[in-house]
């Protein structure tokens, strides 16, 4: 394994902090982490040392840090074509087409660079096609930072661009709901479709499993009947699996939990996908959709599409992902780690709830989780969290001996909260 070698840590950071933005933050509140190595469920740091990686990076290092095969993946296509034009005809764009078609189950990708790209193409796609122009989604919702993906959601990183988006049109899906049929969630969107005149809008667009809006299991019976909905007025059903696609959930996607026996239209996928060990994303479209674009022109496109190395690093991760049996080993270290968060509910008052599927899952406490992040760096964890709500997403390949570690070591911190 290579290992960074950084002579003067914190004049490497005042170097990148000076000619580089950090995301997602005021510049100057950044608290630097040099990464120099890692490997499996961990990465290394020099201001902390080892620490488990419950971000899994963004959300992405689905096969974990390190692995071999990816990496051999990606090198022999830098050594092959390291580069090539987006409509170049290549063996690794074919094979990685074939690949997702066999385990999305639709028929044809279009590729992109990042998650936002891809739902906004998502979008594009599904207004050519249907001639509509109207998206639905849950007010709870987060589907990309580029203004459109902000402007159909309803995350509250659109605030600051709000006078310059079009209207948004959400459903509202209250947490925790109530044990009725239909569920609320339900009578809101049937109630949104009527509302806006089903026949002016081109898509309802859902997230798989709700990520760090809160990871909240939707009523078993809202993606049944959010298709049955779809499919009686000619609306386009998205599925957004980017955060938990590809073995997160403990399924290949999220929507094999709750859709049983029916399929989305359209499928956006990412992070995983290469186990982010290149940029790729994409929208996969059902064959009906496909066959429209043999006649009529697709107006999308990008300069880096489909871009070799990184359909390389895709198809590795997919190897990986079944070669190690991770999708399995993410059921159940699920259920281990979903019964262990659970225990601290009934002992700890800090702990309000514990909830997820697979190996993404929420803490809500009963006060700000920030502090908590900081001792569990000195301690050896890196958790993300958002206002009251810690994350526990590592990677798939985590060991039953791991998870007990992690929960030991977030226990202890809960108990000093």
């Amino acid at each position: 394994m290579g290992v960074t070698k950084v002579a003067d840590p914190s004049a490497l950071f005042d170097r990148q902090r000076e000619h580089l933005f950090f995301t997602w933050s005021a510049q100057r509140d950044v608290l630097p982490l040099t990464i120099v190595e890692a490997a499996g469920p961990r990465f290394r740091t020099l201001e902390d040392g080892w620490l488990w990686d419950l971000e899994s990076q963004v959300y992405n290092v689905n096969v974990g840090h390190g692995h071999a095969h990816v990496k051999a993946r990606m090198v022999a296509q830098i050594g092959t074509l390291p580069a090539a034009a987006p409509n170049a005809v290549l063996p690794i764009r074919a094979e990685l087409g074939a690949l997702l078609g066999a385990r999305t189950g639709l028929h044809r990708a279009f590729l992109t660079t990042g998650g936002s790209e891809a739902v906004e193409n998502a979008i594009k796609i599904a207004r050519l096609v249907t001639g509509r122009s109207k998206i639905i989604t849950r007010r709870n919702s987060y589907h990309g930072a580029t203004l459109a993906a902000l402007g159909v959601a309803g995350d509250v990183r659109k605030l600051p661009f709000a006078r310059d988006l079009a209207p948004a049109y959400h459903v509202d899906d209250p947490y925790p709901w109530v044990d009725e049929t239909p569920s609320s969630w339900v009578r809101n969107l049937t109630a949104t479709l009527e509302r806006e005149g089903p026949e002016t809008v081109a898509a309802v667009l859902l997230e798989g499993f709700t990520g760090t809006n809160g990871m909240q299991p939707p009523p078993p019976d809202f993606w049944p009947q959010a298709h049955a909905l779809c499919s009686a007025h000619g609306v386009l059903l998205i599925d957004d699996e980017i955060f938990s696609g590809f073995g997160r959930t403990g399924r290949w996607f999220a929507h094999e939990h709750f859709l049983a026996g029916a399929m989305p239209d359209m499928m956006v996928i990412g992070k995983g996908l290469t186990s982010g060990y290149a940029p790729l994303a994409g929208v996969v479209v059902s064959h009906a959709i496909a066959e429209h674009f043999e006649r009529n022109k697709l107006w999308c496109g990008l300069t880096t599409y489909a871009h070799p190395v990184s359909c390389a690093a895709a198809v590795g991760a997919i190897e990986a992902l079944d070669r190690d049996g991770l999708i399995d080993n993410a059921r159940a270290r699920g259920e281990q780690l979903g019964g262990r968060l659970r225990a601290l509910v009934r002992s700890l008052e800090v702990v309000v709830d514990a909830r997820g599927l697979g190996l993404m899952w929420a803490v809500e406490l009963n006060r700000p989780a920030a502090p908590l992040h900081a001792l569990y760096r000195e301690r050896g964890a890196y958790v993300p969290y958002r206002d009251q709500t810690l994350f526990v997403c590592p990677p798939l390949c985590v060991t039953a001996a791991d998870i007990d570690a992690i929960v030991d070591l977030l226990a202890a911190g809960l108990r000093m909260a």
